[in-house]
């Protein structure tokens, strides 16, 4: 939420990959006028319905696509949002074009992204990631869309990267051996982000790995580009 500041009050926001809608509601709230997508039809119900409860009043619009092809026209954002989400896509370039194509001339795009091919482990495949990024991959994928990179720094070190090690990663091969065809792996490794006492908690834990943002040793990378004028 943090590094959404930069973007003007009441500006309009695109959420790509929205989920069931938490960082939308939580934007919306500040005053932002949101708008989401998501590959999943029942993602898109799920957070037009948790909109609709919330902010009956609050200007959104929730569509169905991917990410390589979004449905909505030319210039229209100052800030195109894209959380965990261009692991998952096969065409990644085609994903980051699109959001040059979304953004108003000096809109930003703010994405985060699985760090470091090294660390891929079985929560990666559980995940059904198709990459992690070294920073170099990552900043030439942007630059080859025309964006000027504004801010690029690691996260996830060290409290997150050894809650994932010691604790997740754990979780996440338990699951996978005993894996049934009643709890799919992705349900059983959300469990943690619908428990709001955890969440709240470990997100507090973890604001201490910021101290940390310059080292190359997180988990994550965040990187805020623009589309220039």
């Amino acid at each position: 939420m943090k590094a959404v500041q930069i973007v003007p009050p009441g500006g309009r926001i695109l959420d790509a990959g929205c989920g069931t809608g938490s960082l939308l509601v939580k934007l919306a709230l500040r005053g932002y006028e949101v708008y989401g997508m998501d590959i999943s039809e029942d993602s898109v119900r799920r957070t037009e319905e948790c909109l609709r409860s919330l902010m009956p009043e609050a200007e959104s619009v929730v569509k169905q696509g991917s990410a390589e092809q979004i449905d909505y026209p030319d210039g229209g954002f100052d800030a195109v949002i894209a959380t965990e989400i261009l692991e998952h896509v096969e065409k990644d370039h085609l994903a980051v074009r699109e959001f040059y194509r979304l953004l108003k001339p000096g809109g930003v795009c703010i994405i985060t992204v699985p760090a470091n091919p090294a660390l891929w482990d079985i929560s990666d495949e559980m995940a059904e990631h198709k990459r992690r990024y070294s920073k170099e991959a990552l900043l030439q994928l942007f630059n080859n869309s025309s964006f000027k990179i504004e801010k690029l720094f690691y996260v996830g070190f060290p409290l997150m990267r050894l809650y994932h090690r010691l604790v997740f990663l754990r979780w996440a091969r338990r699951i996978d051996k005993n894996r049934s065809g009643t709890v799919s792996s992705g349900d059983a490794l959300t469990r943690v982000g619908l428990n709001r006492w955890i969440t709240y908690i470990l997100g507090n834990l973890f604001r201490i790995d910021g101290i940390f943002s310059s080292l190359s040793l997180g988990i994550g990378i965040l990187l805020v580009a623009r589309k220039e004028r």
